[in-house]
């Protein structure tokens, strides 16, 4: 039909008129529309009769409601007399010829335009949902028909339930809204499993997900839950879960293997979407879906149900960030802990799915802070993560939660320290590369609660003595097998020592004394304490001087130096400023992965850039004549734009603590260069080197009250390059930079309009100079924007320092 097509047409975005233009020239066939539509629907005689004409009337009242959407959103204008099509079009979702594309419409109808629909038109609808028909069709989906008329079914009856969701909660006695609650509650109970074989239950729990919404929104709105239907919409969300709970059972093995990966993703990220409703039903429900799941939990392990207990622990792992620590949460919570959960999990010949010890695990890093509040449930969970740990497929969920419990319980453990460092012992012949650096972080945050340094020093050396015989075996097997087998190891080592440095980390909640007298400890800077700083380093160099042509190794050396630059307190990992630099100014133009080492450098200089921290001048002008040398091997920041990006990232850390190290740089032709080097960094098109660049220039330009003659020095510099960088500046703004990169762009040149009195010559200069990029910029545009930008920057605060 002409008709159909040409608002089609329009509804594709190829209308060349503007929207109220087209509106005024569409309403004027809308009469015209109706009357066409109307007489195709009514020439309909039922079955038997032909029902081309009436399909093609029922997609064009589909194109003419999505039309009227769009006038009602562009103009807000109601096409009224479309609204008489409804009730005609309702009665065609009896007729099987008919249904598939009625069906459509009202669907679609319900879910993007429902105030297309009158309260009539909700009324009659409604009436279909509860026919006889309508049950005929949830019988066929609930059975496990998912034929397409069938799932189009399912999706129209959770439209309407998406759209009349106030009304259903709101109205629990009306016996329209029960049966259309017991079939929304259905469609979660559909034969199957969800997603890989019922393609209906995902979009159930979506009206569920939203009805807890509304119930949120409502208690929120009105103050409390007094309201009489708070009490059965609660229910109906309790028994929703319940639902959900069942469709979330992990299949047997042979079933689960034979779904695609579809399947699997599918029926993974509806798990997911179950735990999202869990924790948005939390505040409706609390503690009581709480019992209610651990009483499941144990009714589960008493039958030794194992597809029940998996999804029971996997909601309660969903719940884990919900409940507080409440004593009355806590002593249920310690009804499954204290029972024989670990020792019946643990019996590895019982016939126990693997998922099902693996939620299991999970779970018991999810409570950490249970654990720490009930230090004697702590035994038997640790032994069982220790159990775990020993088998391969548990072994990485078991890591994870033996690092958070020993983390959260750190102080608790500290007499467990011998039996743990046995435990990892025996660990090592099965244990893999992740696995042992969270058993390893694990056990050194143990080491970090003990009160005493000298006390730390040999569980410290016994952990270096298990890298230091991982990384002697992976040097040996060097020769034999090549770099590509003996690099994991290698690299597993340095991550190993780096989870050991950020164990042994000072936690941020420990309290600062401020008023204490007592000296720095002096026990890692020489001694014992000394020693074992060298072997830490000694095994990063080992490692690098034999496979330091592999980028992933540097990137894991990089890691351990850095593992000691958040640390305010001597400890084994925070090096001298000097062991780290000798590191660095190790690495040449063609290091591997040579970015990483320059943002380590960056990292060291921003770790001593207050006033407080101990100030590393030496060291900062040996890396800054270091980076030059970067610098002048590029030329051309846009032929290395990471390299360049980082290495003016450097310069910028610099600012302002050691910008006398920068200034006093020697040869002056190298200082120079890199200065010009940050200039060109601004006019590159790669947004990050800009970027960095940009950084540099705003903490450069307002450096002010210097001593003489650094300030001289200073102020010199900006005469001489403040034209340049003006010019630079104004090159990006004016249409060398995307927009996107505008603001970080602003900063520096406000800056610099606020901090040096001959930027407005400066920023004429460059506004009216050759070189400005764009000829669609006149005169008169150009000093009007010089007097916004010098007015907006003489009245902003100021703060720009």
């Amino acid at each position: 039909m002409f008709v159909n097509g040409f608002m089609d047409f329009w509804l594709m975005g190829r209308w060349p008129y503007s929207s109220q233009k087209f509106h005024e020239k569409i309403l004027l066939n809308t009469e015209d529309a109706v009357a066409l539509i109307g007489y195709a629907f009514t020439s309909y005689e039922g079955v038997g009769t032909d029902s081309q004409f009436t399909q093609g009337a029922m997609k064009c009242f589909q194109s003419w409601v999505f039309y009227s959407h769009r006038a009602y959103l562009d103009s807000d204008i109601t096409l009224d007399s479309l609204k008489s099509l409804t009730q005609p079009a309702i009665r065609f979702l009896a007729y099987d010829d008919l249904y598939p594309d009625t069906v459509e419409l009202f669907t679609d109808v319900l879910s993007n335009y429902s105030k297309f629909l009158r309260p009539g038109d909700v009324d009659t609808l409604s009436s279909v949902l509860s026919s006889t028909w309508a049950q005929d069709r949830f019988e066929l989906i609930k059975s496990g028909d998912f034929g397409f008329e069938s799932v189009q079914f399912g999706r129209f009856l959770l439209a309407f339930g998406d759209a009349t969701v106030q009304d259903l909660a709101r109205n629990p006695n009306d016996p329209g809204t029960q049966q259309l609650i017991r079939m929304m509650h259905g469609l979660l109970t559909c034969d199957g499993y969800a997603v890989a074989e019922d393609e209906i239950c995902a979009s159930a729990l979506e009206f569920w997900s939203t009805f807890v919404e509304f119930m949120i929104d409502s208690l929120f709105a009105e103050g409390g839950d007094k309201a009489p239907w708070i009490g059965p919409a609660r229910r109906n969300v309790m028994q929703a879960i319940e639902e959900c709970w069942a469709k979330i059972k992990v299949p047997p093995r042979d079933i689960g293997a034979s779904w695609d990966s579809e399947s699997r993703v599918g029926f993974n990220d509806f798990r997911k979407d179950v735990a999202d409703l869990l924790q948005a039903a939390y505040p409706l429900l609390g503690i009581e879906i709480f019992e209610k799941f651990i009483n499941l939990a144990l009714r589960s392990l008493k039958t030794q149900a194992w597809e029940d207990t998996e999804a029971t622990l996997f909601c309660l792992n969903a719940l884990s960030d919900c409940v507080s620590d409440d004593t009355a949460e806590d002593e249920i919570l310690g009804t499954l802990f204290g029972s024989s959960m670990f020792s019946q999990l643990s019996e590895a010949a019982a016939g126990i799915p693997a998922k099902t010890r693996q939620t299991s695990v999970n779970m018991l890093g999810h409570y950490a802070p249970f654990f720490e509040r009930h230090t004697e449930y702590l035994p038997s969970a640790l032994t069982f993560l220790f159990r775990s740990v020993e088998s391969p497929a548990l072994a990485r969920p078991a890591s994870r939660s033996i690092f958070s419990l020993c983390s959260s319980c750190r102080k608790t453990l500290t007499g467990e320290l011998g039996a743990f460092l046995e435990q990892y012992s025996r660990f090592l012949t099965t244990a893999k590369g992740d696995t042992k650096e969270k058993v390893l972080g694990a056990i050194a945050s143990i080491i970090q609660a003990i009160p005493n340094e000298d006390a730390k020093a040999d569980p410290v050396q016994r952990l270096l003595d298990f890298i230091e015989n991982d990384v002697h075996v992976c040097i040996s097997s060097l020769g034999k097998h090549g770099l590509d087998v003996a690099k994991e190891p290698a690299i597993t080592a340095l991550r190993c020592l780096t989870s050991i440095g950020k164990g042994l980390q000072t936690l941020d909640d420990m309290p600062i004394e401020l008023d204490s007298e007592t000296d720095r400890s002096t026990f890692w800077d020489e001694g014992v304490g000394g020693s074992i700083q060298v072997r830490i380093v000694k095994i990063v160099e080992t490692v690098v001087g034999a496979l330091g042509q592999d980028g992933d190794v540097i990137e894991a050396a990089c890691s351990v130096f850095r593992a000691g630059f958040t640390e305010t307190a001597p400890g084994p990992f925070v090096f001298p400023p000097a062991v780290t630099a000798r590191f660095l100014l190790g690495s040449r133009i063609d290091t591997p992965r040579l970015e990483v080492m320059l943002t380590t450098a960056c990292a060291l200089v921003n770790s001593h850039s207050t006033e407080s921290s101990t100030r590393i001048g030496q060291e900062a002008g040996a890396l800054l004549k270091h980076v030059s040398g970067f610098i002048h091997s590029i030329g051309d920041p846009a032929h290395e734009p990471d390299i360049a990006q980082n290495c003016v990232d450097f310069l910028a850390r610099l600012m302002p603590r050691y910008v006398d190290i920068v200034l006093a740089m020697e040869p002056k032709s190298s200082l120079e260069e890199i200065f010009f080097f940050a200039l060109k960094c601004l006019t590159v098109r790669e947004p990050l080197p800009k970027r960095s660049a940009a950084s540099f220039w705003s903490s450069f330009v307002i450096l002010h009250d210097f001593p003489e003659p650094l300030q001289s020095t200073i102020n010199g510099i900006m005469q001489h390059l403040g034209p340049l960088l003006t010019e630079a500046l104004i090159t990006n703004i004016g249409g060398g930079s995307a927009r996107s990169e505008l603001d970080t762009l602003a900063d520096p040149l406000k800056k610099l309009i606020f901090r040096q009195p001959r930027a407005k010559t400066w920023l004429e200069t460059a506004l009216f100079g050759e070189n400005f990029p764009s000829q669609k910029v006149n005169a008169s545009e150009k000093r009007i924007f010089l007097q916004k930008v010098m007015k907006q920057v003489s009245h902003a605060p100021h703060h720009v320092e």
